[in-house]
């Protein structure tokens, strides 16, 4: 039978974690044990992490997302850890779908850890654009964060968005090109989705509520509990937040961009800072146009996600602008693109130029 080097030097370092155990390091007490007897078990019976997930983007799916791994990726300071060894287009994401992805999740942080020649440690993340906009287990994974990060590990948040109006238009022109023949987009109206593209789905608000770290409305609470993959943090996320606009990270005025770049190195507290004089190419951008969302056949969505986006850019501005634990980059031009929400873009190309 064939073990591969990686299998062999992850199960010599797990065995050498077990045998030099230090009892005083023990967190809470907390023992990650399993029966031996259930085929699905971990390999040790208890494990003890020394390295965590320093950050965690978990946006919207089409919000920059691949463009901020790239960002952060491109630090010799920073990681982003992918599923799939072979890091193929798919295995970007890292889907933290059940207790068995964080296993694998932080054995594979650890191997790295354990076997990097850097004089510096890195900070380690994973991106899951899904995981704050219609997944349960996104929320989950928080606590599970909690629980397993070694003491004194603080995960960065990043959470990305963009106009309504345009999200809608991406995300669906990225399935089309996936999926096959797509479905009227007055169709998608609601919460009745297509392969995760519908109107409820960029009410960004309540994705955000998600987190625990802001008053429930009685609407949050009527629309957690009648949309089945919504969930709230238990106790509120302990961990900083970095909300972003797609629109930020595409912007070409060097000196806003700067001033958001300054900000985002801040955040991740790089030695290095990111600058417009060694930018990243924005990445992962939309795909052949064969759904224009300013045609009129389209106007009905378009004037849902108009009205849905004047109440998001209401709940932003009361909620986020001045939250404790919340970075706006460049405050002002974000909410100025935030205030866009409420307005129809097709009504004007240029306004968020």
């Amino acid at each position: 039978m064939y073990i591969s080097l990686s299998t062999l030097l992850l199960l010599a370092i797990l065995t050498s974690r077990v045998l030099c155990h230090d009892e005083s390091e023990r967190r809470n007490g907390n023992l990650r044990a399993a029966s031996l007897s259930d085929p699905r078990t971990r390999k040790v019976m208890e494990k003890e992490y020394r390295k965590g997930v320093d950050f965690f983007i978990m946006g919207w799916p089409k919000t920059g997302t691949s463009s901020m791994m790239a960002y952060l990726d491109s630090s010799k300071e920073l990681k982003v850890v992918t599923k799939n060894i072979d890091e193929n287009a798919d295995a970007a994401e890292f889907h933290l779908e059940g207790p068995e992805d964080i296993d694998i999740l932080f054995d594979r942080i650890e191997l790295d850890y354990l076997l990097s020649n850097e004089e510096e440690e890195l900070q380690y993340g994973i991106k899951w654009p899904g995981a704050i906009s219609g997944k349960g287990m996104g929320t989950k994974s928080i606590e599970y964060l909690e629980e397993y990060n070694p003491v004194g590990t603080e995960t960065k948040l990043l959470i990305g968005m963009r106009h309504p109006v345009r999200w809608f238009e991406s995300f669906y022109n990225y399935r089309a090109g996936r999926t096959g023949t797509p479905p009227p987009s007055a169709s998608l109206i609601g919460s009745h989705a297509w392969a995760g593209v519908c109107t409820d789905r960029v009410r960004y608000e309540e994705g955000i509520a998600q987190l625990g770290n802001f008053p429930l409305r009685s609407e949050d609470k009527e629309w957690i509990k009648s949309h089945k993959n919504m969930d709230v943090v238990n106790g509120g996320t302990p961990y900083k937040v970095f909300f972003y606009l797609q629109e930020q990270l595409s912007d070409d005025d060097k000196v806003r961009h700067g001033k958001f770049l300054e900000e985002l190195s801040s955040f991740m507290e790089v030695k290095v800072p990111f600058t417009v004089d060694n930018d990243v190419p924005d990445r992962n951008h939309d795909h052949h146009k064969r759904f224009d969302i300013c045609n009129k056949e389209h106007n009905e969505v378009r004037k849902v996600l108009v009205e849905n986006g004047k109440e998001t850019a209401k709940w932003i501005r009361a909620n986020l602008a001045d939250a404790d634990g919340v970075t706006l980059p460049n405050k002002e031009h974000f909410l100025e693109i935030v205030n866009t929400f409420g307005t129809d873009p097709c009504d004007d190309e240029d306004l968020l130029s």
